[in-house]
């Protein structure tokens, strides 16, 4: 369960990467479009990180000689990250609610406190989930690597390949 949840959580942050690289490129009223264009882009861009992290689990729990005790480890590992990631996706979920749906000072006070910071704050949350899953079992550490630098990945990939130009 642990290891369907991280990849949900990668697949939303793949799309919303995409968003992000995409972010203040053009100044349509309507671009619900393109925003969902640019989320699929970032999704294309991720899905191929979560199938190499997954590759690396699964190679690592097919290479051990006993295969229960590995699956314990890569889960626990799994549960450790879910642990840094859960509060952090937590109040950007609620931060990007309140910029959808709140009325527009609330939306504006979403984004300036909420989902401005966080965005910066990406990265070193990623990192701790990714050491806090290497930190008690050295067989998840690859595949803790692999998965972080997939996702830290996604939206500089998207941004140069689609967007590096102004439109």
């Amino acid at each position: 369960m642990n290891a369907f949840l991280l990849a949900a959580l990668a697949l939303v942050d793949a799309a919303f990467a995409g968003f992000r690289a995409y972010t203040g490129r053009d100044g349509r009223i309507r671009k619900t479009r393109h925003a969902l264009l640019a989320a699929r882009r970032g999704l294309a861009v991720g899905v191929p990180g979560l199938l190499l992290s997954t590759a690396v689990a699964v190679s690592l729990l097919f290479g051990a000689e006993d295969r229960g005790a590995r699956y314990a480890q890569l889960d626990a590992a799994a549960h450790r990250m879910l642990l840094c990631y859960a509060p952090y996706a937590a109040v950007v979920a609620l931060s990007l609610a309140c910029y959808l749906w709140g009325p527009f000072r609330a939306g504006t006070l979403a984004v300036v406190v909420g989902l401005g910071p966080l965005t910066l704050l990406r990265p070193l949350v990623v990192l701790a989930g990714a050491l806090a899953a290497a930190w008690g079992s050295l067989p998840a550490a690859p595949v803790a690597a692999v998965a972080a630098m997939g996702v830290l990945l996604v939206e500089p990939a998207v941004h140069r390949r689609w967007y590096a130009e102004p439109v």
